[in-house]
């Protein structure tokens, strides 16, 4: 959780040290265990090393080892013009998918500038070479010395806004969108609008955190108390947030709601209080006024349903134990579902057509739905969407795609698919034609635990364990590589 942050241009020692105090005080607030000592002396001698050095970082934590605990990081890096940027931030480290933010090892791979602003800059790995990269919001992508990289904009947005004011940047994007406590996107998540504007994860068991970039408005905190959100999805016309979930205790209790993002904040609009069964994933449909539910009430079943009302048009029993989120295909006719036993059927039918040959956590459709891509046992395998046949698989270590994948998001071009790693946190980038490895970026520390990509696939999301979702523009990133 992210508590304090100052970014500071040029500053003196005392105001350093003045900002390494508040950021420790705010990240200690409300906290007992493993806090972290203001240390004036120790401020200081940060401070001296920041006027000695052109760039460099340096990580302050309270504890001995272990969750929770205080940690401020503080880092300086020197820009095209000499300006010494110091950006100090002070978070409480409250769960062990974020336990990297702790290990120096980890922090010890990242560049000063990387430390500095995050929400820009990752490492691009292409063939084996590495490359330290940034992303401006106005869709500028290269090396820091590309392009003439001010800290949190390239040289021309920099001017721009030094000639316009903070109006000349109103169409950049942000380059990462934070929670407020908990690891975001569990159990995969998260979801964007089909325009790339609106975004929504769950965070803990029973919040969902919803963002409108174009709005420019707050993250905006949805909290069903007593219950448990398991899954999100927003409808084909940008307008509707859909959310599911069940009671916790009492699972018999279910959740289907309904929000209109046309407002602000989000209004919801569907019958509330009114009994439904305990809802395990949603899937937002071609037509706006309707979506694919799957919910349990002794026995589990997948329904399409009206939106806001959740009336059932019809329905397909399936086996008890399928579990994980429904993918759809593109054309929105089939879906196909995850578990031990994966089943293909059709939307309109709800009769199944085909059935995997091997359980899987995650499934994915091709661009042209001529395919499936799943996770199975290791490997990373795509079958043929109508026959079932295997037609490729790889394994999946470190030198092709990730050790183990919690999420897929397919390229809507056909050419890439994009899978989230569980411990690294990486986001390999392997071509859909072969499943060969074609590039790593490195951002999260912690598992990417879910993917989500806009319609034109210029945007891609991921929510990661450390509490950020992360605003790819993949195609940028991409080009040239």
């Amino acid at each position: 959780m992210l508590k304090h942050e100052a970014k500071l241009i040029d500053p003196d020692a005392p105001l350093i040290v003045s900002a390494l105090t508040d950021a420790t005080v705010a990240a200690n607030k409300r906290c007992r265990a493993r806090l972290l000592a203001d240390d004036p002396a120790k401020w200081r001698k940060f401070a001296r090393a920041v006027a000695a050095k052109p760039e460099g970082w340096e990580m302050f934590r309270g504890g001995r080892g272990g969750v929770p605990a205080t940690q401020v990081l503080a880092a300086w890096w020197t820009d095209a013009i000499g300006r010494k940027h110091v950006v100090v931030r002070g978070r409480r480290v409250e769960h062990d998918e974020a336990k990297r933010l702790l290990l120096k090892e980890e922090l010890a791979a990242r560049t000063p500038l990387w430390h500095a602003y995050p929400e820009y800059v990752c490492r691009r790995t292409v063939g084996g070479t590495e490359q330290i990269v940034c992303a401006c919001g106005c869709g500028a992508v290269g090396t820091p010395e590309s392009l003439g990289w001010m800290g949190e904009t390239c040289g021309p947005c920099f001017d721009r806004k030094e000639e316009l004011g903070a109006a000349g940047l109103r169409a950049n994007l942000p380059g990462v969108l934070y929670g407020e406590r908990d690891p975001l996107g569990a159990l995969g998540v998260l979801a964007c609008s089909p325009d790339g504007n609106r975004v929504a994860a769950r965070e803990g068991d029973d919040i969902v955190c919803y963002w409108d970039m174009r709005a420019r408005t707050p993250r905006t905190v949805i909290e069903f108390s007593g219950g448990r959100v398991t899954d999100v999805a927003i409808t084909s016309d940008n307008q509707r947030l859909l959310v599911t979930g069940m009671g916790y205790p009492d699972t018999r209790i279910g959740l289907l709601a309904v929000f209109d993002v046309t407002t602000d904040p989000p209004q919801r609009i569907d019958t509330e209080g009114t009994p439904a069964s305990p809802g395990l994933r949603i899937v937002a449909l071609p037509d706006s006024r309707l979506a694919l539910f799957h919910r349990w009430s002794g026995r589990s079943v997948a329904e399409i349903v009206r939106i806001p009302s959740g009336e059932v048009v019809r329905s397909l029993d399936l086996k008890p134990d399928s579990y994980g989120r429904f993918a759809l295909s593109p054309d929105g006719t089939r879906f196909i579902t995850c578990g031990p036993d994966p089943v293909v059927a059709g939307v309109n039918s709800m009769r199944v057509s085909m059935r995997l040959p091997i359980g899987t956590n995650i499934v994915a459709f091709s661009h042209d739905g001529k395919r499936v891509f799943a996770q199975n046992n290791g490997r990373l395998v795509a079958y043929d969407s109508v026959t079932g046949a295997q037609v490729i698989s790889v394994t999946t270590n470190r030198d092709r795609v990730p050790d183990y994948t919690r999420s897929l998001a397919i390229d809507p071009a056909g050419e890439f698919v994009y899978a989230g790693s569980n411990y690294n946190g990486r986001l390999f980038v392997v071509r859909a034609d072969t499943l060969k490895l074609h590039a790593t970026f490195d951002w999260h520390l912690g598992p990417i635990n879910g993917l989500a990509i806009s319609a034109d696939g210029s945007r891609l999301f991921s929510a990661g364990g450390d509490g950020c979702v992360k605003v790819w523009p993949i195609r940028d990133l991409l080009r040239g590589t």
